[in-house]
């Protein structure tokens, strides 16, 4: 069961990376070739802007579920102060984790709801006549990944609070 779960933890680490590294490089390289035609050479390509906002929306929002996994995502977290016993703070953790966990569960349903509604209404982009869904479908595969390491990291407050030592989950 450890082995299959870290073959999915790492899996999913190298589809993020390769999703991001191939969204960061598309970006450069539309507005870098939209740079040097236009002003070189004056000629811009049509619709460079919106291709590049399609891939900025993989980008930050895969970005957002990598930071998730990592735990770097920005926490504003004082308990540590003011907690000194390590039983006490890793449930006031795994509580927060719960609670976490429910609101990404909530932004599931939102995102399949407006996924959902994009395939009904087949709104496309203004100018390449990109189907909208293609961005927006983003924020919907984001909140699973979101939920599936909040729901990691809750388990592993969980266990912590029961006095087990934390997952290692280096990739």
């Amino acid at each position: 069961m450890k082995h299959a779960f870290m073959l999915l933890w790492r899996l999913l680490d190298w589809a993020q990376q390769i999703v991001m590294v191939a969204a960061s490089v598309s970006i450069v390289t539309l507005i870098l070739v939209q740079v040097v035609l236009r002003y070189f050479f004056r000629m811009p390509i049509f619709g460079v802007e919106e291709l590049a906002c399609l891939f900025g929306f993989w980008l930050y929002f895969i970005g957002a579920a990598n930071g998730s996994r990592e735990s770097s995502h920005i926490k504003a977290d004082i308990l540590n102060v003011f907690v000194t016993n390590e039983r006490v703070l890793n449930i006031a953790k795994a509580v927060i984790a719960f609670i976490t966990l429910v609101l990404s569960g909530i932004f599931i349903e939102w995102t399949s709801s407006y996924v959902s509604w994009s395939f009904v209404t087949w709104e496309r982009s203004p100018s390449l006549r990109i189907p909208m869904v293609c961005a927006q479908a983003s924020l919907f595969v984001s909140s699973i990944l979101m939920f599936f390491y909040f729901a990691v990291e809750f388990v592993d407050y969980v266990r912590q609070a029961r006095g087990y030592p934390p997952f290692d989950l280096t990739v």
